[in-house]
Order: C-alpha cells, then sequence, then structure tokens
C-alpha cells in the first residue's frame, strides 16, 4: 500500500524519472505466469500475464536496462554472500503452463535469454485441471450472479466484471482454512456441475527435458500447488520432497530453488521455510513486489514482481521505482 502512495504521489510531483535514475542496484526479480491472449481460454484468465509480443517488448526493455542472470549465478552470489553492484535481473514463470513452452520459449531464445521455470510436479503430462482454472470454468459456464460456501466468512457478487468476480472468488478460496479441492467439491455442488472439465494445458516431460536443453533451469513449485501453510507435516515433506525427486530423476538436473504457490505473506512460515532446507533447497521466491537490495540476508524469502497484461516499460519503471526494499 506504501508503494502505490509513494507511485501516485511521485507522478503528481513529476519525480518518476528521477525515481528511475536513483533505483537501487540489487536483484529485480520478474514473474510470469502464462504467455498469451487471456480473451481466448476457457480457465483464469487472471493468471495471463502478457501476450507473445508484449513478453518481447518487456524482455527488450530489461536487456537493456539490466544484467539479466541466470539461477546458477543469482545462487552463486548468494553462496557467496555478495551483494549486487549493478541492477541484477531474473526471469522467472510459475506453473509450468504449455504456453511457456510454445509461446515463451521462442522469445527467450530469440533474445538469448535464460529463465527459470518453476515446476507443479503433479501437473506435468497431466490432464488434471487445477483449483484456480477450475473456479474459473465454473464461473464461465454457470455464470452465477454471488457465491457463498459454508466455510466462507463473506458471500462473493457479481459486479459486471467477470474477471473481476473470478478474482474475487478465487481470493475468497485462498483465505479460508479448508484444501482448495474441498472447496472445489462444494462450489461443484452449488452450481450444479456434472459435466466434467475441458483437458488441462500444462507441458510434459518432454517439453521440461526440451526447456533444459535449450538453456532455461527448471525450480521446483511443489508437486499439487497446495497452500503450504495449510498442510500437515507429512503433507508438507511430500510437497516440498517429491517435486524436487521427479524433477531431478526426470530431468537428470539438480532442483535447489523453490516458489511458493500462490506467495504471499500467508502461504509460507518458518516452518515451510525450515522444510525447504531440510529437503536441500537453496533459495525461494515469495510473489511479492520488492527489491532484495542484499538477496543473501533472506534467500528463502526473495521477492518478485508481477508481470501484468498490458504494462508498458513506464509502468514496469514505475513500479520498480517505487518498491520497497529488502
Amino acid at each position: 500500500m506504501l508503494s502505490k502512495i509513494k507511485m501516485k504521489a511521485g507522478r503528481i510531483l513529476g519525480l518518476d524519472g528521477l525515481s528511475w535514475r536513483t533505483a537501487p542496484n540489487g536483484l529485480y526479480s520478474v514473474n510470469f505466469h502464462r504467455i498469451g491472449n487471456r480473451k481466448d481460454t476457457e480457465f483464469d484468465p487472471c493468471v495471463y500475464s502478457c501476450t507473445t509480443e508484449e513478453l518481447d517488448a518487456h524482455i527488450k526493455f530489461f536487456k537493456q536496462n539490466f544484467d539479466i542472470i541466470s539461477l546458477k549465478a543469482l545462487t552463486e552470489l548468494l553462496t557467496n554472500n555478495e551483494k549486487p553492484k549493478s541492477k541484477l535481473l531474473c526471469l522467472t514463470f510459475d506453473d509450468g503452463y504449455i504456453d511457456n513452452f510454445s509461446n515463451a520459449l521462442p522469445v527467450l531464445s530469440n533474445h538469448n535469454v535464460s529463465a527459470t521455470f518453476f515446476i507443479a510436479t503433479g501437473l506435468v503430462g497431466s490432464r488434471h485441471v487445477p483449483w484456480w482454472d477450475k473456479v474459473a470454468y465454473l464461473i464461465k459456464r454457470h455464470k452465477p450472479n454471488r457465491v457463498h460456501l459454508d466455510a466462507w466468512r463473506n458471500e462473493v457478487i457479481f459486479e459486471n466484471c467477470q474477471e473481476r468476480f473470478i478474482r474475487a472468488v478465487l481470493q475468497a478460496v485462498k483465505n479460508c482454512k479448508l484444501p482448495a479441492q474441498k472447496q472445489i467439491s462444494q462450489l461443484e455442488q452449488t452450481l450444479h456441475h456434472q459435466d466434467g472439465y475441458p483437458r488441462a494445458e500444462f507441458m510434459d516431460w518432454h517439453h521440461l527435458n526440451t526447456l533444459v536443453e535449450s538453456g532455461m533451469e527448471l525450480g521446483a513449485h511443489s508437486h499439487n500447488h497446495d497452500i503450504l501453510t495449510k498442510l500437515s507435516e507429512d503433507e508438507l515433506f511430500y510437497e516440498l520432497s517429491h517435486s524436487k525427486a521427479l524433477l531431478e530423476s526426470n530431468l537428470g538436473c539438480d532442483i535447489s530453488a523453490f516458489s511458493y504457490p500462490v506467495g504471499s505473506k500467508a502461504t509460507y512460515d518458518k516452518r515451510v521455510i525450515e522444510g525447504l532446507k531440510d529437503t536441500g533447497y537453496e533459495l525461494a521466491f515469495n510473489f511479492q513486489p520488492g527489491i532484495n537490495t542484499i538477496p543473501s540476508t533472506n534467500p528463502y524469502d526473495l521477492h518478485r514482481f508481477p508481470i501484468a497484461p498490458d504494462m508498458s516499460a513506464a509502468d514496469i519503471k514505475r513500479m520498480f521505482s517505487y518498491a520497497k526494499r529488502y
């Protein structure tokens, strides 16, 4: 909230240029999810970060203004306890959607830059539709005017914008203490849904192997993409260890990095971080904007800037310029 206030004040006072020029050295990590046109999907439009054309423009901007580094280089920086001497940038993608392969990989390869793809291994080559896509599909299919499950505090009401309505329902699911799948089952019953879902849209092991062969790097994003703080000790250990083991055994690469599913402050805690350390991870990314000025001080709480549809270079500059520093 404070960053938004600073951004608004800076624009009014004409300080955008100065704020950009005086932005500190550090690690600026950006995160993408789906790449493509969000209007074409039967699933969650809120997962789309940008179109292919926008991704190309973003990469050009990043190359002009940052030193884009690999996950391997970042790990060495953390290990050596180094403070960045320039504006470093890591490109990351979460979840493992097929458009990361079909749309993002050609752009990255064309620009000769590396990115890290954090994979929810339970979705690899699977027909299983994840809970957030199920929510969006159910709303698009049945078009309810309001949704209220027993475990929710408040009813979610449609207010003339389907995308905003989907976001609000997804937020209610995230805030509820029940596992997401239990809430989906209740939502299906509430909407009398009996027809199943379209085929899921995720990469398989062949796609992931091609990413690695193309110079990209991989990290884990859990196995089932559950919110980790809701899990028991055994469930948490499974999510952290099984995703790492599957990626290493199927692709022959070392997995040392993790990104928290959903990634807000409420989705990970000291127990989760200790679990990461115990299972051999060396760093982890959240999904909260911020500049990591000394990333080695919090290697399991590295901040990332979310890239959203229709962002211009000026929007990204402002996002970076007024961001909190860690």
